[in-house]
């Protein structure tokens, strides 16, 4: 599997299984045209990392991490994300992948709900090295702003292996900037960073963080339209993204 730091070097269209969909650049125009119409209020740094936290967790995956110095940065990928995110002009794909590096950070820390033996605390390696499969994001535990959610979490860990800086047990960890804490689904492991900048990437380059809600509300149009088209000789290449995310009417229909 090829990961997002080298798609980025090599322009390569080749994406995990369930993280491409097909929509038209002329259909992409269209809808974030409308979105933008809708969006004529300012959205907050913190609302955008809400945002992203809800794109991300709902029915989204981590998928990889690197870092060649963890004192200077270390880059997270996310697959299966809630976001609409546009390719160069002459594509027609979009990618729900992104990758989130942290700069300068003061604290990062792998985590794991039981304590691990030794042979099992360097799990983190094998996610680095594609020996396990990517992790299930969960819900209800993820978050970049939360710090009574972020502590809840930290404090559920029995394993806590800091590889920079100090431990998020500190109270100055939540002093930090910008901090992103989470553990997984089934997998019962996680996460925790704190840092002085932030910066959101897809192999096309850095977007700003205040595109973060518009291309999640263009996410949710194209959500809507794939579910109304489903079925129908018009019907979008199947997304597992949104075939988790069933609407009301379906459901109300169904009985």
């Amino acid at each position: 599997m090829e990961k997002l730091h080298t798609l980025l070097r090599k322009g390569s269209t080749a994406f995990t299984p369930g993280s491409l969909c097909t929509i038209s650049i002329k259909k992409w125009s269209s809808i974030m045209e409308e979105n933008n119409k809708m969006l004529n209020y300012s959205v907050t740094e913190i609302e955008n990392l809400n945002i992203l936290a809800d794109a991300i967790c709902d029915v989204g995956y981590w998928s990889w991490w690197a870092s060649t110095d963890f004192s200077k940065s270390i880059q997270i990928e996310f697959g299966g994300t809630q976001l609409i995110i546009p390719f160069s002009e002459n594509e027609e794909p979009f990618s729900a992948q992104i990758a989130i590096q942290f700069k300068n950070p003061k604290s990062i820390a792998f985590l794991a709900k039981e304590k691990l033996k030794e042979n099992e605390i360097k799990w983190f390696d094998d996610l680095h090295n594609d020996k396990i499969e990517p992790l299930t994001c969960s819900y209800e535990n993820f978050t970049f702003v939360d710090d009574s959610l972020m502590k809840e979490i930290i404090g559920i860990a029995k394993t806590i292996n800091v590889v920079q800086g100090y431990s998020p047990l500190n109270d100055k960890f939540y002093s930090e900037k910008y901090k992103l804490v989470f553990l997984t689904g089934c997998d019962d492991y996680g996460f925790a960073v704190a840092s002085e900048e932030i910066k959101f990437m897809t192999r096309h380059g850095v977007f700003d963080i205040q595109d973060i809600s518009k291309f999640n509300s263009a996410w949710w149009k194209y959500w809507n339209e794939y579910w109304n088209l489903r079925g129908t000789k018009k019907a979008l290449k199947k997304d597992y993204a949104c075939e988790a995310t069933i609407p009301i009417k379906d459901v109300n229909n169904s009985t």
